[in-house]
């Protein structure tokens, strides 16, 4: 499902959650004109401030990345005839000649769609690429640029198949995750050897994007035999993950694991979490004594404890929706295991070209029991919480490549959202005062809008252009309502409705607030 279809509203006594509905069927695209009621008071929004101290890097050979310093509502990027709308301070710009230099120009847009006085930047992405950064790692990197990337020889997904796909990045594509879970196991463990340069026994690198402000990415190094079992909240015995969100980046452990008290100095990281549209690479670095995140190669964080397994098995777990890029191990070299685990809700015949078969159960308590199974067994009997693993031949493919289709590219944006709160500060779902203001806030996620109405009870009371100066952006409109001239009753219907530059159906936002 496209976040951009979607639509949404906090606060009140009762929430409506509507897709896209309808406001005004007859309307086509066009100028809209300001319109304010009495008892209608809009807080004006500042003014945007020219971006600040900018900052270039580079993933790949032909992609720029550009950050800046702002607090604006959203970024205007314009570069080699192209234009793009970003909701975050940073950007990636794909597909550039690596040996040109790219001029850069970055503008603060706020909520009415004002532009600043551009930040202008300029770099090569040939000069700031660094192809060492898959010196430590062993095998293959997975770059997860079509359906072979997910070969399940290599690859367990635990996903509903429609929620993938592949989107365009530059002249190249990459698997695009839009689905409330997903999870990517993989068939190529890490082995933990003698310590490297950099202190690691072994490693874990993935570069991924985020979607919108909720992504989350987890990367899991699971023992044996958590690898067979199916994605859940719960922190596996034995298990470190990497934990990253838009706010930031933290090592979570196995509380049972030992703790060894080694310190480890971060880095001067402005940003440490996911950014929508934006790659960043994360190692998972494991060290005799300490598990240690880097983001881009600078330290994140750590923590102190003890890997006891020597053989983990890397999951990356998706949610909220994300960007796929390319993944990554180090230690010593291991071979591929392609593996198929099936659920036993019914008997199960053993493929002819499995090598081995073990029955695996999950007991309460975090417990897992393995048993190993004959290949003369035939039919395995169906069983409750047990799974079947079928490890098969080197060259079998336990099932058929993951159809993936295109997307387009642009970026998603969330829902809108409606809060309201009197002056006094009483918030919905308690009744507010009667006498004084009421003060609304609109939070539209959408890029490329025209504007935005406001109705109270079925009767419009705003009307707010958000493009003066060009396409608008995601941003906050905020409204004082006096209560008395705007003649509320006991209880109010507000409904906000974000009107589509291309003059299409509005995304529309509600909710209901009592008075005292």
């Amino acid at each position: 499902m496209d976040r951009r279809t979607l639509a949404g509203g906090l606060g009140g006594l009762a929430l409506v959650v509507a897709a896209v509905v309808a406001l005004r069927t007859v309307d086509a695209p066009g100028t809209l004109e300001r319109e304010i009621a009495d008892g209608v008071e809009v807080v004006a929004s500042q003014e945007p401030v020219k971006p600040a101290n900018p900052r270039t890097r580079a993933l790949d050979v032909d992609a720029l990345q550009v950050a800046w310093n702002g607090s604006a509502s959203a970024y205007e990027v314009r570069w080699n005839g192209n234009v793009q709308l970003v909701p975050t301070p940073e950007v990636e710009l794909p597909g550039l000649d690596p040996r040109a230099e790219t001029s850069v120009e970055v503008r603060a847009v706020s909520a009415t769609g004002r532009r600043s006085e551009p930040l202008l930047i300029s770099a090569t992405p040939g000069d700031l690429y660094d192809d060492r950064w898959d010196d430590q790692l062993v095998g293959q990197v997975d770059r997860f640029d079509g359906p072979e990337a997910l070969d399940p020889r290599k690859w367990r997904v635990q996903a509903e198949p429609e929620c993938l796909g592949l989107r365009p990045f530059g002249q190249a594509r990459r698997i695009d995750v839009d689905c409330p879970t997903a999870a990517f196991q993989s068939n190529t463990p890490v082995r933990f050897g003698m310590p490297a340069a950099d202190g690691a026994t072994g490693r874990a690198v993935v570069s991924v994007a985020g979607a919108v402000e909720s992504s989350h990415v987890r990367l899991t190094l699971l023992p044996d035999p958590w690898q067979y079992l199916e994605e859940t909240d719960a922190q596996p015995r034995g298990s470190v993950s990497l934990d990253v969100t838009t706010q930031g980046t933290r090592i979570i452990a196995d509380p049972d694991l030992p703790r060894t008290g080694r310190q480890i100095t971060l880095g001067d990281s402005q940003t440490t979490g996911l950014v929508a549209g934006v790659r960043h690479r994360w190692e998972m670095r494991v060290l005799p004594d300490a598990v240690v995140a880097l983001r881009d190669g600078v330290v994140v964080a750590y923590e102190p404890v003890a890997i006891t397994e020597r053989l983990v098995h890397p999951r990356i777990r998706i949610d909220g929706g994300g960007f796929l890029d390319a993944f990554g191990v180090g230690g010593v070299p291991e071979r591929v295991v392609p593996t198929e685990v099936i659920p036993l809700d019914e008997d199960v015949e053993l493929p002819p070209d499995a090598v081995a078969a073990k029955l695996v159960s999950s007991v309460p308590g975090r417990q897992v029991t393995v048993s190993d199974l004959p290949l003369t067994t035939g039919k395995v009997a169906a069983a409750q919480r047990a799974r079947l693993v079928v490890i098969r031949k080197p060259e079998s493919r336990p099932q058929a490549l993951p159809r993936l289709s295109d997307r387009s590219g642009g970026m998603k944006t969330g829902a809108p959202r409606l809060h309201v709160v009197h002056e006094d500060g009483t918030k919905p779902p308690q009744p507010l005062p009667r006498k004084g203001r009421v003060l609304v806030t609109a939070e539209v996620n959408a890029i490329g809008h025209r504007g935005i109405e406001l109705e109270l009870d079925g009767k419009r009371i705003a009307a707010l252009p958000t493009d003066e100066q060009g396409s608008a952006v995601p941003g906050r409109h905020e409204f004082w309502l006096d209560t008395a001239a705007l003649g509320i009753g006991s209880s109010a219907r507000l409904r906000l409705g974000v009107l589509p530059a291309d003059g299409g159906e509005p995304v529309i936002a509600e909710t209901v607030f009592a008075l005292g």
